[in-house]
């Protein structure tokens, strides 16, 4: 009996992707965004299509599903990721996660980010997101769903996202999707949803004649997909509606109204009066944490008050502790201020600086004792 060596051989039959591995990672990924932001619940992570039923619908790479899982008495949302997106890169597959712990956190909060049965993503959602560590691009069709992660919140989450790399080794083909029949008449062409939602079909020359229809039920318009609600000339009648987002972008009084992270609109990257994303500080928020710039450059600014109060914004990360100043200056500046409370008039030294605007005490002013 003769035997073969086969020391020399490579082990083609091992496997080197498993579901098994995959999901923990990217229950890893979750476990660690749950651990930087509590708010953001537990949920099932699963992996399945993200191909669109037609062909003029674009690729999903994930969603979240709140209640849709039991455990025992409770009940679990659902986190999917998609096969196809598994494609991208390790960072934008975590930045998928990100996206749907932002509705997670708004699911935990009670607060509506989306309509248009979920695709319209609100300014409540770019508030939220910025809050976990993305920056979100308003699109004319979804709203601000298109999401990139910071620099911040990049090297916050680099170990992670090393950690998730290593077990994207498998994706999913995107399935074919036909073209489908397209209309060639003018009936009934156009397809449109208010906030409810619910949804009416018409002629285009219907919908250009005329005022808009509205919804008696939540007093929005019907809307095609393809026109941004918020720059609709009438979004909303009667009473406010509480499905959608009120008010317009360009309402001086909506905080949103100062929402640029890309800058395009002020030059630099701007957002909101307390709505900065992480990582990020003002000036008197660095000093109260004992740190100064450091000679960096402003990197982004906060806005309020109709654009006239501003504040500008520093990375903390390249922030540097503050220099502690020496007996010489210390005494130095007390003899300064010592200065500034000497009465030029009668000499005398006083409790408090003497009024710029006097040029003498209280005692020496006329009337300025009373």
């Amino acid at each position: 009996m003769t035997t073969t060596d086969t020391s020399g051989l490579t082990r083609t039959c091992q496997p080197t992707f498993t579901t098994a591995g995959l999901l923990t990672a990217l229950e890893t990924a979750w476990a660690a965004i749950r651990t930087r932001h509590p708010e953001v619940p537990d949920a099932v992570l699963v992996v399945g299509s993200g191909s669109p039923a037609k062909g003029s619908q674009s690729m999903k790479w994930g969603h979240f599903a709140s209640l849709r899982w039991q455990s025992g008495d409770t009940q679990l949302p659902e986190v999917l990721v998609s096969g196809e997106g598994l494609k991208r890169t390790p960072a934008e597959v975590f930045t998928t996660l990100l996206h749907e712990a932002t509705h997670g956190l708004a699911d935990t909060r009670g607060i509506q980010d989306t309509s248009r049965q979920g695709r319209w993503h609100n300014k409540k959602f770019a508030t939220l997101a910025a809050e976990l560590g993305l920056t979100a691009e308003k699109d004319d069709k979804l709203g601000y769903s298109p999401c990139t992660l910071t620099d911040h919140a990049a090297a916050k989450y680099a170990a992670t996202i090393t950690t998730l790399a290593a077990a994207l080794n498998a994706y999913r083909h995107p399935e074919p999707t036909g073209d489908g029949k397209q209309r060639t008449n003018n009936n009934n062409g156009i397809a449109a949803e208010c906030e409810c939602p619910r949804k009416i079909r018409l002629s285009k020359t219907a919908f250009e004649e005329g005022g808009p229809i509205v919804c008696a039920d939540c007093n929005a318009a019907f809307l095609p997909e393809d026109i941004d609600r918020d720059t609709y000339p009438h979004p909303t009648f009667g009473p406010a509606c509480t499905h959608g987002d009120t008010p317009a972008d360009s309402d001086p009084e909506d905080p949103m109204v100062f929402y640029d992270p890309t800058g395009e609109r002020y030059g630099i990257p701007t957002y909101p009066f307390k709505f900065a994303p992480d990582g990020l500080a003002t000036l008197r928020q660095l000093h109260a944490k004992n740190l100064r710039p450091g000679g960096q450059s402003v990197v982004a600014q906060l806005m309020w008050r109709r654009g006239k109060r501003v504040a500008y914004l520093y990375r903390i990360d390249l922030a540097v502790p503050k220099r502690t100043a020496t007996p010489a200056q210390l005494a130095a500046l007390e003899r300064a201020n010592q200065a500034k409370r000497v009465c030029p008039a009668c000499g005398q030294l006083k409790p408090y600086q003497i009024p710029r605007r006097t040029g003498a005490c209280l005692d020496c002013t006329p009337g300025g004792a009373s």
